[in-house]
């Protein structure tokens, strides 16, 4: 009979990540439609106030936070010690990467935003967090899109890859887990990154004031037209699977 070690497959530790860019992380929380955007995206799936929530990767706590204005609180993995200081601060549980949980410990909603383009082995990642989710539960996750946009900015924080939907969907399902939606996201988004490419930084730096132009004008009219184009392209990729 297998293990529950073998059972929950393997677990993922603070070596799998890699992050190392912090001011770009404190950079995107001036992206408020963007943010919102996200924050939607796991609130649509937040069917009770007592269901448990677990936001994976959770850095600086710009998500959870949100979250918890609308008096909704997911406990954080995070594994960045100066992180976690800082999310324990806030008054959040900071869950061990290295914990086995017990039944009563899993979750009934797992979201990760911006973080398996962060872990070598992406698969390995997604398993345990498979294992991590109750039967029935939801998974969401939002990474980067399509290695034709790999930028200095991804050089920078520490990506292994960008992502194609197809290849997303794949993991997942590989972990045991059903599709229920997957889609590109930010379609203009997809070309302001390749002007990045071709003319942006060569230090992968955000310019503040030109993301929170973008984000103020620009997104919205971006998030209206991924109806159109999210099985085409964009600058994201979202996937949302739920454990039979």
């Amino acid at each position: 009979m297998p293990s529950i070690e073998e059972l929950r497959g393997p677990r993922v530790t603070s070596s799998e990540f890699a992050y190392t860019g912090c001011d770009n992380l404190e950079a995107m929380t001036e992206a408020v439609n963007y943010n919102r955007f996200l924050i939607d995206c796991v609130e649509k799936h937040v069917t009770s106030p007592e269901l448990r929530i677990l936001d994976f990767g959770a850095g600086r706590g710009t998500y959870a936070d949100m979250l918890a204005e609308r008096n909704i609180i997911p406990d954080c993995l995070e594994p960045d010690a100066e992180l976690q200081k800082l999310l324990l601060s806030k008054g959040y549980k900071v869950v061990d990467c290295e914990a086995e949980p017990s039944e009563s410990e899993m979750y009934s909603l797992i979201y990760s935003f911006n973080v398996f383009e962060h872990i070598k082995n992406d698969q390995e990642a997604s398993e345990h967090l498979t294992s991590l989710l109750r039967p029935g539960g939801t998974m969401v996750i939002y990474v980067p899109a399509l290695e034709m946009l790999f930028t200095s900015m991804d050089t920078k924080v520490g990506h292994y890859r960008r992502y194609r939907r197809t290849q997303l969907n794949r993991i997942l399902r590989n972990a045991g887990l059903e599709i229920v939606e997957s889609r590109y996201c930010d379609p203009i988004g997809f070309f302001a990154t390749l002007a990045y490419k071709y003319a942006g930084s060569d230090d992968g730096t955000i310019n503040t004031r030109a993301l929170k132009l973008y984000d103020r004008v620009v997104f919205p009219l971006s998030k209206l037209l991924q109806s159109v184009t999210g099985k085409l392209f964009g600058k994201n990729v979202l996937v949302v699977a739920t454990k039979p």
